[in-house]
């Protein structure tokens, strides 16, 4: 059974084991610039860190989630390069699409574009001096860890997979949304449509709809045999535990490390007051990659 082939499956685990099991690392100088790598039809914004020292370092691509930016919610995606780097690991992290500082539209954010981006970020990445082109993983955070999933199904240049609330699943799982947002926008006439976020107003293009629906990510992420780690919430009400625990076996992965900490959100609580558990997630995440890679 697949099952018996993963290092770790922890159905619950609590802020304060989570917190035990990750290090603190001391700061270390690091260099960071703001890049930006030539896409398909419009640059692809990003940020580049690299630790300081001598030779070739692991690094990590950092893909973020629906309708967010390179940063990340409650900069989480700010916090964990500096984490990466204290262990000696660089990093690129990416705006999709019409997000961050991308100057694109939002109408150019669909499927074809996100996979288009992760790959040329990817070889962006592998192709810096400072990189060692073996020992470079991915990160993907809910919708990133969907379009990350695919990625390093696709290509077997990524060493490891890390995903945080991964949204890994194929666009058919995810019809009760995408079908009737589809149909909304087509009756429009206009091949696009405003939703409302609660949090941002974003334009879709009815592609953006129809090229979800037939995302491949969990049917292509079957063939990753690298290490991965996925890290979900009890509590998380926009992509269910249960998602993660699926991929945790779906995949050729035989050094698999899944866990659901208790309490914590979609976003791992991170726009609340108490920072620990974000922080925790982080800081796990930084120690797994440099254990891995």
């Amino acid at each position: 059974m697949k099952d018996a082939r993963l290092r770790t499956i922890a159905t619950s685990t609590s802020l304060t084991l989570l917190l035990g099991a990750a290090s603190l690392a001391p700061a270390t100088a690091a260099t960071s610039e703001a890049i930006t790598i030539p896409g398909d039809g419009y640059d692809i914004a990003g940020v580049f860190v690299a630790p300081d020292g001598d030779g070739a370092a692991p690094a990590v691509l950092m893909l973020h989630g629906y309708a967010s930016s390179a940063d990340e919610v409650g900069g989480m995606y700010a916090s964990a390069p500096e984490a990466l780097a204290a262990q000696g690991v660089g990093s690129l992290r990416i705006d999709f699409a019409g997000m961050g500082a991308s100057e694109a539209s939002t109408l150019d954010y669909d499927w074809d574009s996100m996979t288009a981006d992760a790959a040329t970020s990817l070889d962006w990445l592998l192709a810096q001096e400072g990189v060692d082109p073996e020992r470079v993983g991915v990160l993907g955070f809910s919708n990133g860890a969907m379009i990350g999933s695919y990625l390093v199904g696709t290509d077997e240049r990524p060493a490891a997979f890390a995903s945080w609330s991964g949204a890994i699943y194929d666009g058919e799982a995810n019809a009760a949304y995408l079908e009737p947002s589809l149909a909304a926008c087509e009756a429009t006439g206009e091949g696009q449509v405003e939703q409302d976020l609660g949090w941002r107003l974003i334009d879709h293009s009815c592609e953006y709809f129809s090229s979800m629906l037939g995302g491949t990510a969990l049917t292509e992420f079957a063939s990753f045999d690298g290490p991965l780690l996925l890290l979900a919430g009890s509590a998380d009400e926009a992509v269910d535990p249960a998602v993660s625990e699926h991929a945790a076996t779906a995949s050729a992965s035989e050094d698999v490390t899944f866990t659901v900490i208790d309490g914590a959100d979609h976003i791992f609580n991170v726009l609340t007051d108490d920072q620990t558990m974000s922080q925790a997630v982080i800081a796990t995440t930084a120690d797994w990659f440099a254990e891995k890679l």
